[in-house]
């Protein structure tokens, strides 16, 4: 019986070649994939016109009678093939895009704050949408009271992960004309097309998107393209990219300084930075799903977008 060369096969360099020499099968990522449905909450926000009695009510007992919830599916970011990717992260069978992590969370738990920024906007775009949490939690938050329609444009490099995103399109029952699901990859000749995509947005959004440095500008080249002039860009960060070599040290001494320096060389604005609550104040149901130290340094950023701006 010929002798098995487990260091061989478990080369993560040549992972696929090997596990077909090994094993005489191809990687199956559905069979590793553990998908489950939750419900996400939005923040509770009182009425303007609710009585000094209704003030008196208990806030958690109303809180799940009367909040606005979606439901979306996704991977648990620790799944046995999450862990495996860590190795091999740009390849096919990436799991990051299947999993919901902080910076969504971030996003609904700060939409109350957006509410102003949003009026009037109806046309979305999510950048690296991934489950497409963050683009059902914008439309279906920005449709609270109001008779138009958001239209929303779902958009991910990978084609698997926009699988997982129209079920969650069709779960939260969104008809066909409220959105679109495109492959796009930043900065490409594709993103200069802007007839590829139908329209330009009102709304871009991208929640934690900059795990690397070197994102950063070919992302924000893409909302400028994408989004019109005088629409505005949501960012929802957390402070965790990582750095390749070659990338400037300004980055690493202050990473948020930095964004904020390239999205105005990019023509974007700052307008506001709006912090998440202290851990004492998150709602009970974002801490289901994040510990609450998840937030420390931060920050839904809000650019407004002005091409004549660039340099």
């Amino acid at each position: 019986m010929p002798s098995i060369n487990f260091d061989q096969c478990l080369d993560s360099n040549n992972i696929q070649e090997e596990e077909e020499e090994c094993w005489g099968l191809s990687p199956d990522f559905e069979l590793f994939a553990n998908y489950q449905v939750k419900t996400i909450y939005y923040p509770f926000v009182q009425d303007d016109d609710t009585t000094s009695s209704n003030n008196e009510c208990n806030v958690e007992t109303k809180s799940l009678n009367n909040r606005k919830s979606f439901e979306i599916e996704f991977m648990e970011p620790d799944s046995p093939l999450d862990i495996l990717n860590k190795d091999i992260s740009s390849s096919q069978y990436d799991a990051t895009g299947h999993c919901v992590w902080t910076g969504a969370f971030l996003l609904v738990e700060c939409l109350k704050d957006l509410r102003e920024s949003l009026l009037g906007k109806k046309r979305i775009i999510e950048f690296g949408c991934g489950t497409g949490i963050g683009g059902l939690a914008l439309a279906l938050w920005n449709t609270r009271g109001d008779d138009a329609s958001t239209f929303v444009c779902f958009t991910d490099t990978d084609p698997a992960v926009l699988q997982v995103c129209k079920r969650n399109c069709i779960l939260n029952q969104l008809n066909s004309g409220q959105y679109s699901i495109k492959e796009l990859t930043w900065g490409s000749e594709q993103v200069k097309d802007g007839n590829e995509y139908g329209m330009l947005y009102d709304v871009g959004l991208a929640t934690d998107v900059l795990y690397d440095v070197d994102l950063i500008d070919p992302l924000f080249a893409s909302v400028t393209t994408l989004v019109v002039t005088g629409g505005i860009f949501i960012l929802s960060h957390i402070p965790r990219a990582c750095y390749n070599e070659g990338n400037p040290p300004e980055a690493v001494q202050d990473l948020e300084k930095y964004i904020v320096d390239k999205a105005q060389k990019n023509g974007l604005v700052l307008e506001n930075i709006i912090r998440p609550p202290c851990p004492e104040e998150l709602s009970r149901e974002i801490l289901k799903f994040c510990p609450k130290n998840a937030f420390y340094g931060a920050g839904l950023f809000v650019f407004s977008v002005n091409p004549k701006k660039k340099d």
